[in-house]
């Protein structure tokens, strides 16, 4: 059997191997972007790449579809996503520091606890999305889509300006699907004109954060910390938000 060190044919084996293989078959393993287009071009959406604990740093990946891969535990930093299918892929606990999602389709991926600082996702679509225990400080999410549950990230200093967070009319018959940010660390992030109507803020930090021109209509404000938030004045729909009195302006 070839092994981690094999040839570029071996490591495609290995790849077409690895849904029948359990578990990654090289922890951490450097690829090149030739080594990861062709483990896709043998893989469909039923039969999905296997790059878990794989390292796909600093690649150009730019609107390449990857078929629902598995990306768990995978090494992803400064990696080029811009324009990219990553739809249904599985993020838990990927390291992606630095790494550009630009107008990415990330709807249903799975991404416990994935590492999202300082990453790029503008304009990107995240619906139904799962970011529960994500590290998104820094990150730029201006203009993104964003749907679902997200409780206990870290978002301090995010940028969410112009991004939709808001409940979708459209789905409402299969249940609410909403963000769900409990607990979420949202200090210091810019909210400029974004779409937070019916969010779960439920005891969310947004100390120092920028709320101009945000709308919170029928946001749950229950523990939601908004100490020293910047436009309050011009937030809208803040006479329509949930709990408003159980949110702590002051100390």
């Amino acid at each position: 059997m070839i092994g981690c060190n094999g040839t570029a044919a071996g490591v495609v084996l290995a790849f077409v191997m690895a849904s029948a293989t359990p578990g990654p078959l090289c922890a951490q393993e450097r690829l090149t972007r030739s080594q990861v287009l062709a483990a896709l071009a043998g893989a469909s959406a039923e039969h999905p790449a296997d790059f878990s604990a794989k390292d796909l740093s600093g690649l150009d990946l730019s609107g390449v579809d990857f078929k629902r891969a598995n990306l768990t535990k995978a090494r992803l930093v400064g990696t080029n996503f811009t324009g990219a299918g990553l739809f249904s892929v599985t993020l838990t606990d990927a390291v992606a520091p630095e790494a550009t999602f630009t107008d990415a389709n990330l709807n249903v991926a799975v991404a416990y606890r994935v590492d999202l600082r300082h990453a790029v996702l503008r304009d990107a679509s995240l619906f139904a999305i799962i970011l529960e225990g994500a590290d998104l400080s820094d990150a730029d999410l201006s203009g993104a889509r964003l749907i679902g549950p997200m409780g206990n990230a870290k978002a301090p200093r995010a940028r969410f300006v112009k991004a939709d967070l808001g409940v979708d009319p459209g789905n409402q018959s299969m249940g609410i699907m909403r963000v769900d940010a409990t607990g979420v660390d949202f200090s210091g992030a810019d909210f400029t004109g974004a779409n937070l109507q019916k969010v779960l803020l439920i005891r969310a930090d947004l100390t120092g954060a920028d709320l101009t021109d945000a709308n919170v209509t029928g946001a749950d404000l229950t523990g939601t910390i908004l100490k020293d938030v910047r436009g309050r004045d011009r937030i809208r729909g803040l006479d329509q938000a949930l709990h408003v009195d159980q949110a702590v302006f002051h100390d």
